[in-house]
């Protein structure tokens, strides 16, 4: 098991304008509205309440990043398979009986 973050911590691992860290206001920002992704979508980063603080998941920060840059599965989606060769066989069955075969 992964340990949460809070905000604050969030904000130490990402670099802002400068040499600033990002501001929790941005995280918490990004968990609240979300920001838009390349094609459109709004993306929000998943987060917990608990109590007052927010806690991140380290996997779901790498998640919201991928998901904002378009990679939502970086593996190739498998090929779509064919019909036209399940078609072509029921056809030449068809004809060998049509034939009486």
């Amino acid at each position: 098991m992964s340990s949460l973050l809070t905000v604050s911590q969030v904000c130490r691992r990402y670099p802002g304008k400068g040499a600033a860290s990002i501001s929790p206001s941005t995280v918490t920002r990004w968990i609240l509205l979300g920001c838009p992704a390349r094609d459109g979508t709004r993306v929000k980063l998943n987060a917990t309440r608990a109590g007052s603080r927010w806690l991140i998941d380290p996997g779901d920060l790498d998640a919201f990043f991928a998901r904002l840059k378009g990679e939502i599965d970086p593996r190739p989606a498998p090929a779509a398979p064919t019909t036209a060769p399940a078609r072509r066989a029921k056809a030449a069955i068809q004809t060998l009986i049509d034939q009486g075969a």
